[in-house]
């Protein structure tokens, strides 16, 4: 049976319960609008994971990590929900009854993967004196100079269009984000040009940078924190 949910659904679903998703699903989930419709489909844990280790572990053998938490559920509904962008998918199992998400697991399926190292993207932030900058460049100093990140090719206004909707939203919950309108301003000036963009999560922030495409060159800095909120705000 089809269900309805949306990026933002799912999103609440996932700050609310603390489940330990994968830097890259939350990462694919930031960068689509959060009115953005799912794919869902509604089966008995038992169902699902038959069909899984049946038909499909191997050619998606991830899809083991939606498993473990579907044992002690029987014949419970579960929702099974993909999130994608381009080659990269994420998938998640939420208890039907309680909306609650049980597991995650991500996959690229792309062949080769463009990177940034923290140490190089740090470097290029230095070019920039903004507040949004200045605190991206600060969050990524613990990180390990030689740990590669992912670099993602987009359209320019139509990421500045998502994140623009995206994080108004949420700073009406609370979120602290930094950097918004300059960012969005400056990717929208670009029009359809594609540009290469960086998500980092860290334990309590998310640095966004959008990079030129064909060279090293900082179009700008977001920095968004806070993502709990104040007490009664929720």
């Amino acid at each position: 049976m089809s269900e309805v949910m949306t990026v933002e659904v799912l999103e609440g679903m996932i700050e609310r319960s603390g489940l330990n998703v994968p830097a890259d699903a939350l990462t694919l989930l930031t960068e689509l609008p959060p009115e953005q419709e799912l794919f869902v489909d509604q089966f008995e844990a038992a169902e699902f994971e038959r069909m899984v280790r049946d038909n499909y572990l191997v050619r998606s053998p991830n899809l083991v990590e939606l498993l473990a938490p579907l044992h002690d559920l029987g014949n419970g509904p579960i929702l099974f929900c993909q999130a994608e962008a381009g080659e990269r998918i994420a998938s998640f199992v939420v208890d039907a009854e309680h909306q609650v998400p049980l597991a995650a697991t991500y996959l690229d399926r792309a062949p080769t993967q463009k990177t940034i190292s923290v140490g190089a993207l740090r470097h290029l932030l230095k070019e920039l004196t903004t507040p949004a900058a200045l605190k991206a460049s600060a969050a990524l100093l613990p990180q390990a100079c030689e740990k590669d990140l992912r670099l993602s090719v987009q359209d320019a206004s139509s990421i500045a269009r998502t994140l623009w909707t995206k994080y108004n939203l949420a700073r009406e919950k609370g979120v602290v984000v930094i950097g918004l309108e300059e960012f969005t301003t400056n990717l929208a000036r670009l029009g359809s040009t594609e540009v290469r963009l960086c998500f980092v999560w860290l334990e309590d922030s998310l640095v966004t940078v959008a990079l030129e495409k064909e060279r090293d060159q900082v179009m700008g800095a977001l920095f968004v924190t806070n993502f709990i909120g104040k007490p009664g705000e929720r």
